[in-house]
């Protein structure tokens, strides 16, 4: 049933208690039990500060800087912060943005056009390894250019070797990841750097994870290899302050070696008859409130309260790798403040398992070459928790181990190597297009079915292990249209 406005508008105390209804299910990124994507630091004041300096500024547009120009200050403030952790020069410039994937963007389209407007028209190509975050190939889809995935060595970095094969003379950009985000592994940017600038070709560094963490680490003594601007051929790196700076979601850095590859990025239009525009982001309007929160919670920790929280996650990683060695768990290479595990057993399930406990784990279903595992996001507040949690894994492991394969966890077994016989190897545009085609059809008829099947026509359920093994059964261009489905009718429908 669609909603209206309401006819008369709702009280403040009726609108507090809607959403408190709405967000019932949420879980607490604050209650230390998320090894996601909830970035904490377990210190309440910088809460407070956040706020405070949210309040100052939602309302200020950062669409005209010639009337709000605090953004241009507190811009400016972090963008030197940014530079001075990676070890830029004067040259170095950046842009505010408000997220990885947007700063990730402009990259991908100051590399493409610097390309194109030297070698003309073509279609440009991102080389990476498999482990690079598909912000990328999102970038590729968006702004027209080709991907190349690459195969990493065996500690799950980018495969200097590989990444050189893969070039040609379309290739536009280069990345490389410090650390990725499934197995939280440094990529050997010094070498990528070499063959970026043998062959003229822009290399970016996506440490939107470690950006504002790794330089800390590596002042308590972490043996993290070099990634930032130290390194000759580094021509961008993007990093996250919403991330491990630990400021309010929907803040990030892009930094550019030279001042000019900035003009690539920006957006600006004269040919209209209304005011001169110049976007330096994706987005045109943009509250100031997360630069400003990202402004005031930096200041408030200083290095000294990031070197502090940094000991805490090092703490915390440490103890879990211990346990896990210990339980028998396979590391996915050498962790920083991701780490990633596999074994021989059910990991969805395993996943599942610790849900009911409480405790929130990241399933990774695997590619071909690299079997599925759970990937950990290791945060300060995690230095409180991590005893209980590990007591719960060691008896979780014990009970998953002793359960045999269910008849459906067979069946799609079978499924999975059959779908892979008729459809192996990479799709191409039109088969994928029949199938989207042919699945649109079937949608219409068994598409209920397939929600109530996996329990989500009444929201999220609370074991998803069969959905991710449903999923891993599939190629993953079929995958990834059965995903759009759902996530198509989930929003559709509300829940």
């Amino acid at each position: 049933m669609r909603r209206s406005l309401p006819k008369k508008g709702l009280s403040k105390d009726e609108i507090l208690e809607k959403l408190k209804e709405y967000s019932k299910e949420d879980l607490d990124p604050s209650s230390g039990k998320l090894f996601t994507i909830a970035f904490e630091s377990g210190i309440e004041e910088i809460r407070d500060v956040a706020f405070e300096a949210m309040k100052m500024f939602a309302f200020k547009n950062m669409l005209d800087f010639t009337e709000f120009p605090s953004m241009i200050k507190m811009e400016k403030d972090l963008v030197d912060v940014a530079v001075d952790l990676m070890h830029g020069d004067e040259k170095v410039t950046g842009t505010f943005t408000f997220g990885g994937t947007e700063s990730v963007f402009l990259a991908v389209k100051a590399a493409r056009d610097k390309f194109l407007l030297k070698k003309g028209f073509t279609i440009p190509e991102i080389v990476m390894p498999i482990t690079a975050h598909p912000c990328y190939d999102k970038a590729a889809e968006y702004m027209g250019l080709k991907v190349k995935r690459v195969k990493v060595n065996e500690k799950y970095e980018a495969c200097p070797e590989a990444i050189n094969e893969a070039l040609t003379e379309n290739t536009a950009i280069i990345v490389g990841s410090a650390p990725n985000w499934p197995f939280g592994t440094v990529d050997p940017i010094e070498e990528l750097a070499e063959i970026a600038l043998d062959k003229k070709i822009w290399l970016h560094v996506d440490a939107c994870v470690g950006g504002f963490v790794l330089p800390f680490m590596k002042k308590l003594g972490e043996k993290i290899p070099d990634f930032d601007f130290k390194i000759e051929g580094v021509c961008s790196i993007s990093l996250d302050p919403h991330k491990y700076a630990y400021t309010p979601i929907g803040a990030s850095i892009l930094l550019f070696r030279e001042k000019f590859y900035k003009i690539y990025s920006q957006f600006a239009n004269l040919k209209w008859p209304g005011y001169p525009i110049v976007n330096p982001a994706v987005l045109s309007s943009r509250s100031e409130a997360t630069l400003a929160a990202a402004w005031a919670v930096m200041n408030f920790l200083g290095e000294e309260g990031y070197l502090n929280l940094a000991k805490k996650i090092l703490n915390a990683r440490n103890k879990i790798l211990k346990s896990l060695k210990e339980m028998d768990y396979k590391l996915m290479g050498e962790p920083s403040v991701i780490l990633a595990f596999t074994g021989n057993l059910n990991l969805f399930k395993l996943c599942d398992e610790m849900a009911k406990r409480g405790w929130i784990f990241l399933p990774q279903r695997g590619i071909e070459g690299i079997a599925p595992s759970v990937h950990l996001t290791i945060t300060p507040l995690h230095e409180m928790f991590v005893d209980p949690m590990l007591e719960d894994l060691k008896l979780v492991t014990e009970k998953i181990k002793d359960l045999p394969p269910s008849e459906s966890e067979k069946v799609l077994e079978v499924f999975g190597m059959i779908m892979n016989l008729l459809a192996p190897g990479e799709l191409d545009l039109s088969t994928i297009g029949k199938i989207l085609e042919d699945i649109e059809k079937m949608a219409e008829i068994y598409g209920s079915k397939l929600l109530e099947t996996f329990g989500l026509e009444k929201g999220f359920p609370k074991e998803m292990a069969m959905i991710y093994q449903f999923l891993n059964a599939f190629p993953p261009e079929i995958a990834e249209l059965l995903v759009n489905y759902i996530v198509v009718e989930i929003f559709h429908r509300g829940f």
